[in-house]
Protein backbone atom coordinates (compact mmCIF):
# COMPACT_ATOMS: atom_id res chain seq x y z
CA UNK A 1 0.00 0.00 0.00
CA UNK A 2 1.21 3.57 -0.67
CA UNK A 3 0.11 4.81 2.72
CA UNK A 4 -2.77 6.90 1.37
CA UNK A 5 -6.22 6.35 2.78
CA UNK A 6 -8.91 6.00 0.14
CA UNK A 7 -12.03 7.84 1.31
CA UNK A 8 -15.35 6.17 0.47
CA UNK A 9 -17.78 8.03 -1.77
CA UNK A 10 -20.88 8.79 0.24
CA UNK A 11 -22.50 10.80 -2.57
CA UNK A 12 -24.47 13.93 -1.62
CA UNK A 13 -24.78 14.66 2.07
CA UNK A 14 -26.39 17.15 4.40
CA UNK A 15 -24.18 19.07 6.82
CA UNK A 16 -25.73 20.71 9.87
CA UNK A 17 -23.60 23.79 10.63
CA UNK A 18 -22.27 24.87 14.02
CA UNK A 19 -24.72 27.66 14.84
CA UNK A 20 -22.51 29.22 17.48
CA UNK A 21 -19.51 29.58 15.20
CA UNK A 22 -21.53 30.96 12.29
CA UNK A 23 -23.38 33.40 14.55
CA UNK A 24 -20.11 34.68 15.99
CA UNK A 25 -18.83 35.12 12.43
CA UNK A 26 -21.80 37.34 11.59
CA UNK A 27 -23.99 34.79 9.78
CA UNK A 28 -26.62 34.33 12.48
CA UNK A 29 -29.58 34.53 10.10
CA UNK A 30 -28.52 31.42 8.20
CA UNK A 31 -26.67 29.62 11.01
CA UNK A 32 -29.46 27.05 11.36
CA UNK A 33 -29.84 26.26 7.64
CA UNK A 34 -28.54 22.85 6.47
CA UNK A 35 -25.83 22.82 3.79
CA UNK A 36 -25.58 20.28 0.97
CA UNK A 37 -22.26 18.94 -0.29
CA UNK A 38 -21.92 16.94 -3.47
CA UNK A 39 -19.92 13.76 -4.09
CA UNK A 40 -16.68 15.53 -5.08
CA UNK A 41 -16.94 16.53 -2.17
CA UNK A 42 -17.69 20.21 -2.61
CA UNK A 43 -20.26 22.85 -1.68
CA UNK A 44 -23.39 22.31 -3.75
CA UNK A 45 -24.19 25.96 -4.46
CA UNK A 46 -27.69 26.03 -5.98
CA UNK A 47 -29.30 23.39 -3.72
CA UNK A 48 -27.82 25.12 -0.65
CA UNK A 49 -28.99 28.51 -1.92
CA UNK A 50 -32.49 27.06 -2.38
CA UNK A 51 -32.50 25.90 1.26
CA UNK A 52 -31.40 29.35 2.43
CA UNK A 53 -34.20 31.07 0.50
CA UNK A 54 -36.74 28.60 1.91
CA UNK A 55 -35.44 29.06 5.47
CA UNK A 56 -35.50 32.87 5.29
CA UNK A 57 -38.92 32.97 3.65
CA UNK A 58 -37.48 34.63 0.53
CA UNK A 59 -39.10 31.93 -1.61
CA UNK A 60 -41.88 29.39 -1.10
CA UNK A 61 -44.04 27.39 -3.54
CA UNK A 62 -47.08 29.60 -2.91
CA UNK A 63 -45.70 33.11 -3.39
CA UNK A 64 -42.78 32.09 -5.65
CA UNK A 65 -40.59 34.93 -4.35
CA UNK A 66 -43.11 37.68 -5.12
CA UNK A 67 -43.51 38.40 -1.42
CA UNK A 68 -41.80 37.35 1.80
CA UNK A 69 -43.25 34.29 3.51
CA UNK A 70 -44.20 35.54 7.02
CA UNK A 71 -43.95 32.02 8.45
CA UNK A 72 -40.77 30.33 7.16
CA UNK A 73 -40.30 26.59 7.78
CA UNK A 74 -39.09 25.48 11.22
CA UNK A 75 -35.62 24.06 11.86
CA UNK A 76 -37.03 20.54 11.85
CA UNK A 77 -38.74 21.15 8.50
CA UNK A 78 -35.56 22.61 7.04
CA UNK A 79 -33.56 19.55 8.05
CA UNK A 80 -36.17 17.35 6.43
CA UNK A 81 -36.06 19.46 3.26
CA UNK A 82 -32.28 19.10 3.20
CA UNK A 83 -32.33 15.31 3.50
CA UNK A 84 -35.14 14.91 0.97
CA UNK A 85 -33.43 17.12 -1.61
CA UNK A 86 -30.12 15.39 -0.95
CA UNK A 87 -31.75 12.04 -1.76
CA UNK A 88 -33.18 13.35 -5.03
CA UNK A 89 -29.84 14.87 -6.03
CA UNK A 90 -27.99 11.64 -5.34
CA UNK A 91 -30.52 9.60 -7.31
CA UNK A 92 -30.20 11.96 -10.25
CA UNK A 93 -26.40 11.77 -10.21
CA UNK A 94 -26.40 7.96 -10.06
CA UNK A 95 -28.86 7.82 -12.96
CA UNK A 96 -26.96 10.40 -15.00
CA UNK A 97 -29.79 12.94 -14.83
CA UNK A 98 -29.73 16.69 -14.21
CA UNK A 99 -32.31 17.11 -11.45
CA UNK A 100 -32.82 20.83 -12.02
CA UNK A 101 -34.07 20.29 -15.59
CA UNK A 102 -35.60 16.80 -15.29
CA UNK A 103 -39.09 16.42 -16.76
CA UNK A 104 -41.84 16.07 -14.19
CA UNK A 105 -43.91 13.30 -15.79
CA UNK A 106 -41.25 11.15 -17.48
CA UNK A 107 -38.48 11.50 -14.89
CA UNK A 108 -39.68 12.61 -11.44
CA UNK A 109 -42.86 10.53 -11.57
CA UNK A 110 -42.17 7.69 -14.01
CA UNK A 111 -38.63 7.01 -12.80
CA UNK A 112 -37.71 8.56 -9.41
CA UNK A 113 -41.11 8.02 -7.79
CA UNK A 114 -41.55 4.59 -9.36
CA UNK A 115 -38.14 3.36 -8.17
CA UNK A 116 -38.94 4.39 -4.60
CA UNK A 117 -42.33 2.69 -4.74
CA UNK A 118 -40.78 -0.55 -6.02
CA UNK A 119 -37.91 -0.47 -3.51
CA UNK A 120 -35.28 -0.07 -6.24
CA UNK A 121 -34.18 3.25 -4.75
CA UNK A 122 -34.37 2.30 -1.08
CA UNK A 123 -31.62 1.62 1.45
CA UNK A 124 -33.34 -1.62 2.52
CA UNK A 125 -34.59 -2.63 -0.91
CA UNK A 126 -38.19 -2.32 0.30
CA UNK A 127 -40.97 -0.09 -1.09
CA UNK A 128 -41.09 3.28 0.64
CA UNK A 129 -44.18 4.75 2.29
CA UNK A 130 -46.36 7.01 0.17
CA UNK A 131 -45.73 9.94 2.50
CA UNK A 132 -41.96 9.58 2.06
CA UNK A 133 -42.20 9.31 -1.73
CA UNK A 134 -44.49 12.33 -2.03
CA UNK A 135 -42.24 14.45 0.20
CA UNK A 136 -39.09 13.68 -1.81
CA UNK A 137 -40.72 14.29 -5.18
CA UNK A 138 -42.32 17.49 -3.89
CA UNK A 139 -39.05 19.00 -2.67
CA UNK A 140 -37.35 18.08 -5.97
CA UNK A 141 -40.17 19.83 -7.80
CA UNK A 142 -39.88 22.89 -5.54
CA UNK A 143 -36.16 23.03 -6.28
CA UNK A 144 -37.01 23.13 -10.00
CA UNK A 145 -39.64 25.85 -9.43
CA UNK A 146 -37.13 27.92 -7.46
CA UNK A 147 -34.50 27.44 -10.18
CA UNK A 148 -37.01 28.60 -12.78
CA UNK A 149 -37.94 31.70 -10.79
CA UNK A 150 -34.23 32.51 -10.38
CA UNK A 151 -33.59 32.17 -14.12
CA UNK A 152 -31.58 28.95 -13.98
CA UNK A 153 -34.00 26.95 -16.16
CA UNK A 154 -37.14 27.25 -18.28
CA UNK A 155 -40.58 27.49 -16.64
CA UNK A 156 -41.82 24.33 -14.93
CA UNK A 157 -45.08 22.79 -16.14
CA UNK A 158 -46.98 21.04 -13.33
CA UNK A 159 -50.25 19.20 -14.11
CA UNK A 160 -52.83 19.76 -11.37
CA UNK A 161 -56.37 18.77 -10.46
CA UNK A 162 -59.05 20.08 -8.09
CA UNK A 163 -60.22 18.17 -5.01
CA UNK A 164 -62.76 18.84 -2.27
CA UNK A 165 -62.52 17.93 1.41
CA UNK A 166 -64.34 18.59 4.68
CA UNK A 167 -62.49 21.02 6.94
CA UNK A 168 -63.25 22.09 10.48
CA UNK A 169 -64.95 25.45 10.77
CA UNK A 170 -66.28 27.57 13.61
CA UNK A 171 -68.53 29.41 11.15
CA UNK A 172 -70.54 26.38 10.04
CA UNK A 173 -73.42 25.12 12.15
CA UNK A 174 -72.06 21.60 11.59
CA UNK A 175 -68.50 22.60 12.65
CA UNK A 176 -67.16 21.78 9.19
CA UNK A 177 -67.37 23.02 5.63
CA UNK A 178 -66.37 21.76 2.20
CA UNK A 179 -63.22 23.31 0.73
CA UNK A 180 -61.67 22.91 -2.71
CA UNK A 181 -57.91 22.67 -3.18
CA UNK A 182 -55.60 22.33 -6.15
CA UNK A 183 -53.16 19.41 -5.99
CA UNK A 184 -50.51 18.16 -8.37
CA UNK A 185 -51.25 15.10 -10.47
CA UNK A 186 -49.05 12.06 -10.00
CA UNK A 187 -48.94 12.13 -6.21
CA UNK A 188 -49.08 8.71 -4.59
CA UNK A 189 -52.37 8.08 -2.87
CA UNK A 190 -51.88 7.78 0.88
CA UNK A 191 -54.03 5.01 2.30
CA UNK A 192 -56.22 6.08 5.17
CA UNK A 193 -54.49 5.13 8.40
CA UNK A 194 -56.48 2.52 10.33
CA UNK A 195 -56.17 3.59 13.94
CA UNK A 196 -55.76 0.67 16.32
CA UNK A 197 -54.42 0.58 19.86
CA UNK A 198 -52.95 -2.11 22.08
CA UNK A 199 -55.31 -3.73 24.55
CA UNK A 200 -55.75 -1.88 27.85
CA UNK A 201 -54.01 -4.70 29.70
CA UNK A 202 -51.01 -4.50 27.36
CA UNK A 203 -50.66 -0.76 27.95
CA UNK A 204 -51.04 -1.23 31.69
CA UNK A 205 -48.34 -3.92 31.81
CA UNK A 206 -46.02 -1.77 29.68
CA UNK A 207 -46.59 1.17 32.01
CA UNK A 208 -45.93 -1.01 35.07
CA UNK A 209 -42.58 -2.09 33.58
CA UNK A 210 -41.57 1.55 33.13
CA UNK A 211 -42.42 2.33 36.76
CA UNK A 212 -40.45 -0.72 37.86
CA UNK A 213 -37.16 0.48 36.33
CA UNK A 214 -34.59 0.84 39.16
CA UNK A 215 -33.72 4.41 40.05
CA UNK A 216 -35.63 6.10 37.24
CA UNK A 217 -39.03 4.40 37.23
CA UNK A 218 -40.98 7.05 39.14
CA UNK A 219 -39.71 9.84 36.90
CA UNK A 220 -40.14 7.93 33.65
CA UNK A 221 -43.57 6.68 34.70
CA UNK A 222 -44.79 10.19 35.44
CA UNK A 223 -43.49 11.35 32.07
CA UNK A 224 -45.46 8.72 30.12
CA UNK A 225 -48.53 9.46 32.25
CA UNK A 226 -48.06 13.12 31.39
CA UNK A 227 -48.31 12.30 27.67
CA UNK A 228 -51.16 9.80 27.99
CA UNK A 229 -53.33 12.16 30.02
CA UNK A 230 -52.65 15.46 28.26
CA UNK A 231 -51.69 14.37 24.69
CA UNK A 232 -48.67 16.66 24.57
CA UNK A 233 -45.84 15.92 22.14
CA UNK A 234 -42.59 14.45 23.41
CA UNK A 235 -40.68 17.61 22.46
CA UNK A 236 -43.18 19.65 24.46
CA UNK A 237 -42.63 17.32 27.39
CA UNK A 238 -38.85 17.71 27.09
CA UNK A 239 -39.24 21.51 27.08
CA UNK A 240 -41.78 21.60 29.92
CA UNK A 241 -40.49 24.10 32.48
CA UNK A 242 -40.48 23.70 36.21
CA UNK A 243 -42.96 26.60 36.45
CA UNK A 244 -45.18 25.74 33.46
CA UNK A 245 -47.52 24.48 36.14
CA UNK A 246 -47.56 27.45 38.57
CA UNK A 247 -45.39 26.76 41.61
CA UNK A 248 -48.19 27.62 44.03
CA UNK A 249 -51.35 25.47 43.87
CA UNK A 250 -53.33 28.57 44.82
CA UNK A 251 -52.39 30.00 41.39
CA UNK A 252 -53.75 27.02 39.44
CA UNK A 253 -56.64 27.93 37.12
CA UNK A 254 -59.29 25.26 37.56
CA UNK A 255 -61.72 25.61 34.67
CA UNK A 256 -64.52 23.48 36.14
CA UNK A 257 -64.47 24.02 39.93
CA UNK A 258 -68.10 22.91 40.30
CA UNK A 259 -67.21 19.37 39.18
CA UNK A 260 -66.02 16.64 41.60
CA UNK A 261 -62.29 16.95 42.28
CA UNK A 262 -61.41 13.86 40.25
CA UNK A 263 -62.97 15.53 37.17
CA UNK A 264 -61.42 18.98 37.59
CA UNK A 265 -59.03 20.36 34.99
CA UNK A 266 -56.33 23.04 35.08
CA UNK A 267 -55.72 25.35 32.11
CA UNK A 268 -52.06 25.98 31.23
CA UNK A 269 -50.23 27.90 28.50
CA UNK A 270 -47.35 26.20 26.66
CA UNK A 271 -45.08 27.55 23.92
CA UNK A 272 -41.75 25.75 24.31
CA UNK A 273 -41.22 23.00 21.76
CA UNK A 274 -44.68 23.44 20.27
CA UNK A 275 -45.32 22.50 16.66
CA UNK A 276 -45.61 25.18 14.02
CA UNK A 277 -43.83 28.44 13.39
CA UNK A 278 -40.48 28.92 15.12
CA UNK A 279 -40.26 32.40 16.63
CA UNK A 280 -36.77 31.91 18.03
CA UNK A 281 -34.52 29.56 20.01
CA UNK A 282 -34.18 30.65 23.64
CA UNK A 283 -31.04 30.64 25.79
CA UNK A 284 -31.77 27.08 26.95
CA UNK A 285 -31.87 25.67 23.43
CA UNK A 286 -35.67 25.34 23.23
CA UNK A 287 -37.77 26.33 20.27
CA UNK A 288 -40.32 29.00 21.13
CA UNK A 289 -43.36 28.31 18.98
CA UNK A 290 -47.07 29.15 18.86
CA UNK A 291 -48.61 29.45 22.29
CA UNK A 292 -51.49 27.14 23.10
CA UNK A 293 -53.78 26.37 26.01
CA UNK A 294 -53.99 22.80 27.25
CA UNK A 295 -55.91 21.16 30.09
CA UNK A 296 -54.20 19.08 32.76
CA UNK A 297 -56.22 16.86 35.14
CA UNK A 298 -56.02 18.16 38.70
CA UNK A 299 -54.88 14.77 40.01
CA UNK A 300 -51.98 14.78 37.49
CA UNK A 301 -51.06 18.35 38.44
CA UNK A 302 -50.80 17.24 42.07
CA UNK A 303 -48.43 14.42 41.09
CA UNK A 304 -46.30 16.85 39.06
CA UNK A 305 -46.22 19.21 42.04
CA UNK A 306 -45.14 16.37 44.33
CA UNK A 307 -42.43 15.30 41.85
CA UNK A 308 -40.82 18.72 41.66
CA UNK A 309 -40.80 18.95 45.46
CA UNK A 310 -39.29 15.50 45.92
CA UNK A 311 -37.69 13.48 43.09
CA UNK A 312 -36.63 16.56 41.13
CA UNK A 313 -34.88 18.09 44.13
CA UNK A 314 -32.92 14.88 44.56
CA UNK A 315 -31.91 14.97 40.88
CA UNK A 316 -30.72 18.57 41.29
CA UNK A 317 -28.03 17.40 43.73
CA UNK A 318 -26.12 16.06 40.72
CA UNK A 319 -26.11 19.58 39.23
CA UNK A 320 -24.45 21.12 42.29
CA UNK A 321 -22.20 18.19 43.17
CA UNK A 322 -18.69 19.39 44.01
CA UNK A 323 -19.67 23.08 43.95
CA UNK A 324 -18.88 24.67 47.31
CA UNK A 325 -19.60 28.28 46.44
CA UNK A 326 -23.22 28.98 47.40
CA UNK A 327 -23.71 31.61 44.68
CA UNK A 328 -22.42 29.28 41.94
CA UNK A 329 -24.58 26.49 43.28
CA UNK A 330 -27.66 28.70 43.15
CA UNK A 331 -26.74 29.78 39.61
CA UNK A 332 -26.56 26.17 38.43
CA UNK A 333 -29.94 25.45 39.99
CA UNK A 334 -31.46 28.54 38.32
CA UNK A 335 -30.16 27.34 34.95
CA UNK A 336 -31.94 24.00 35.40
CA UNK A 337 -35.27 25.30 34.17
CA UNK A 338 -36.75 22.07 32.79
CA UNK A 339 -39.15 20.04 34.90
CA UNK A 340 -38.02 16.51 34.19
CA UNK A 341 -34.43 15.72 35.15
CA UNK A 342 -32.63 12.41 34.95
CA UNK A 343 -32.40 11.09 38.54
CA UNK A 344 -28.93 9.68 37.82
CA UNK A 345 -27.35 12.73 36.16
CA UNK A 346 -29.52 15.76 36.88
CA UNK A 347 -29.67 16.55 33.16
CA UNK A 348 -32.82 17.37 31.22
CA UNK A 349 -34.38 14.85 28.84
CA UNK A 350 -34.48 15.35 25.08
CA UNK A 351 -37.33 14.35 22.77
CA UNK A 352 -35.22 11.47 21.45
CA UNK A 353 -34.56 10.22 24.98
CA UNK A 354 -38.27 10.33 25.78
CA UNK A 355 -38.94 8.19 22.71
CA UNK A 356 -36.30 5.72 23.92
CA UNK A 357 -37.88 5.61 27.39
CA UNK A 358 -41.24 4.85 25.79
CA UNK A 359 -39.96 2.10 23.50
CA UNK A 360 -37.01 0.45 25.27
CA UNK A 361 -39.10 -1.66 27.64
CA UNK A 362 -40.94 -4.65 26.21
CA UNK A 363 -44.09 -2.87 25.10
CA UNK A 364 -46.90 -3.33 22.59
CA UNK A 365 -46.04 -3.42 18.88
CA UNK A 366 -46.01 0.01 17.16
CA UNK A 367 -46.75 1.75 20.47
CA UNK A 368 -45.19 5.23 20.40
CA UNK A 369 -45.60 8.66 22.05
CA UNK A 370 -47.39 9.92 18.93
CA UNK A 371 -49.86 7.03 19.09
CA UNK A 372 -50.28 7.93 22.77
CA UNK A 373 -51.69 11.28 21.60
CA UNK A 374 -54.20 9.50 19.38
CA UNK A 375 -55.03 7.17 22.29
CA UNK A 376 -55.91 10.15 24.49
CA UNK A 377 -58.05 11.70 21.73
CA UNK A 378 -60.02 8.51 21.14
CA UNK A 379 -60.49 7.82 24.83
CA UNK A 380 -61.79 11.37 25.28
CA UNK A 381 -64.02 11.02 22.24
CA UNK A 382 -65.50 7.80 23.53
CA UNK A 383 -66.15 9.38 26.91
CA UNK A 384 -68.02 12.27 25.28
CA UNK A 385 -70.04 9.85 23.18
CA UNK A 386 -71.45 8.38 26.38
CA UNK A 387 -73.44 11.59 26.58
CA UNK A 388 -75.07 10.58 23.29
CA UNK A 389 -75.87 7.01 24.25
CA UNK A 390 -79.26 7.08 22.50
CA UNK A 391 -77.63 7.93 19.19
CA UNK A 392 -74.96 5.24 19.43
CA UNK A 393 -77.59 2.66 20.46
CA UNK A 394 -79.55 3.38 17.27
CA UNK A 395 -76.46 2.83 15.14
CA UNK A 396 -76.71 -0.88 15.83
CA UNK A 397 -79.94 -0.95 13.84
CA UNK A 398 -78.13 -0.04 10.60
CA UNK A 399 -77.70 -3.22 8.59
CA UNK A 400 -75.20 -1.90 6.04
CA UNK A 401 -72.74 0.95 5.78
CA UNK A 402 -74.31 4.04 4.23
CA UNK A 403 -72.45 7.31 4.75
CA UNK A 404 -75.62 9.24 3.91
CA UNK A 405 -77.77 7.47 6.49
CA UNK A 406 -79.31 10.11 8.84
CA UNK A 407 -77.93 8.37 11.94
CA UNK A 408 -74.40 8.22 10.54
CA UNK A 409 -74.61 11.82 9.41
CA UNK A 410 -75.82 12.83 12.87
CA UNK A 411 -72.96 10.95 14.53
CA UNK A 412 -70.44 12.43 12.10
CA UNK A 413 -71.64 15.95 12.92
CA UNK A 414 -71.50 15.24 16.66
CA UNK A 415 -68.02 13.76 16.46
CA UNK A 416 -66.70 16.61 14.34
CA UNK A 417 -68.10 19.11 16.84
CA UNK A 418 -66.34 17.36 19.73
CA UNK A 419 -63.09 17.14 17.76
CA UNK A 420 -63.24 20.74 16.59
CA UNK A 421 -64.23 22.35 19.90
CA UNK A 422 -62.63 20.06 22.49
CA UNK A 423 -60.04 17.64 21.14
CA UNK A 424 -58.37 19.90 18.57
CA UNK A 425 -57.54 22.68 21.09
CA UNK A 426 -55.82 20.10 23.31
CA UNK A 427 -53.88 18.47 20.47
CA UNK A 428 -53.33 21.88 18.81
CA UNK A 429 -53.13 20.25 15.37
CA UNK A 430 -55.84 18.09 13.85
CA UNK A 431 -56.30 17.81 10.09
CA UNK A 432 -59.50 16.80 8.32
CA UNK A 433 -57.77 13.48 7.58
CA UNK A 434 -57.25 12.88 11.30
CA UNK A 435 -60.90 13.72 11.94
CA UNK A 436 -61.92 10.92 9.59
CA UNK A 437 -59.50 8.52 11.32
CA UNK A 438 -61.07 9.24 14.71
CA UNK A 439 -64.55 8.87 13.27
CA UNK A 440 -63.64 5.50 11.76
CA UNK A 441 -62.14 4.39 15.08
CA UNK A 442 -65.40 5.28 16.84
CA UNK A 443 -67.41 3.09 14.47
CA UNK A 444 -64.93 0.23 14.90
CA UNK A 445 -64.51 0.49 18.64
CA UNK A 446 -67.99 1.18 20.03
CA UNK A 447 -68.42 -0.34 23.48
CA UNK A 448 -64.70 -0.20 24.34
CA UNK A 449 -64.45 0.72 28.06
CA UNK A 450 -62.58 3.86 29.10
CA UNK A 451 -59.43 3.21 31.11
CA UNK A 452 -57.07 6.04 31.95
CA UNK A 453 -53.78 5.65 33.77
CA UNK A 454 -55.12 7.16 36.97
CA UNK A 455 -57.18 4.04 37.53
CA UNK A 456 -54.11 1.84 37.07
CA UNK A 457 -52.14 4.01 39.50
CA UNK A 458 -54.88 3.64 42.12
CA UNK A 459 -54.86 -0.15 41.63
CA UNK A 460 -51.09 -0.22 42.21
CA UNK A 461 -51.39 2.01 45.26
CA UNK A 462 -53.99 -0.31 46.78
CA UNK A 463 -51.74 -3.33 46.10
CA UNK A 464 -48.74 -1.62 47.70
CA UNK A 465 -50.76 -0.61 50.75
CA UNK A 466 -51.94 -4.19 51.16
CA UNK A 467 -48.35 -5.42 51.13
Amino acid sequence: MDGKIKMPNYGFKVVIPDEGSLTNAGFGKVAHVPVIFDSQPGYSRLPSRFLIDRALGNWDPRWRGVRLNPQPPSRVSMRNFGYWLCNALEWAEVRGIELMTADYATVLIARYQEEMLKGIWSSRGEPLAAETVNARVQIALEFQMWASDKGHRDPVMIPTSMHSYAAGSHKSSKSHEVKIVETRKGKVKVNKRLLTFPKDQEIKEWRDRIYAEPGVGETHGLMVDHILNTAIRREELACWRVDTLPLKPSDWKIINPSQPEEMQQIALEIQYGTKGREFYIDEFGDKVGPQGTIHVPLWLAKRIHAYRNRERLLALKHVTKGVRDLAKSRRKIDLSVHLYLNPKTGKRYTGAQIYEIWTKVDGPVHWSPHLGRDWWACQYLWQKMQEHAALTEQLWSITKSDVNHPLIRALRDTVQTVIQLEIKPQLRHVSSHTTEIYLQWLFNQLRVPLNLTRQWQEENDITEDAV
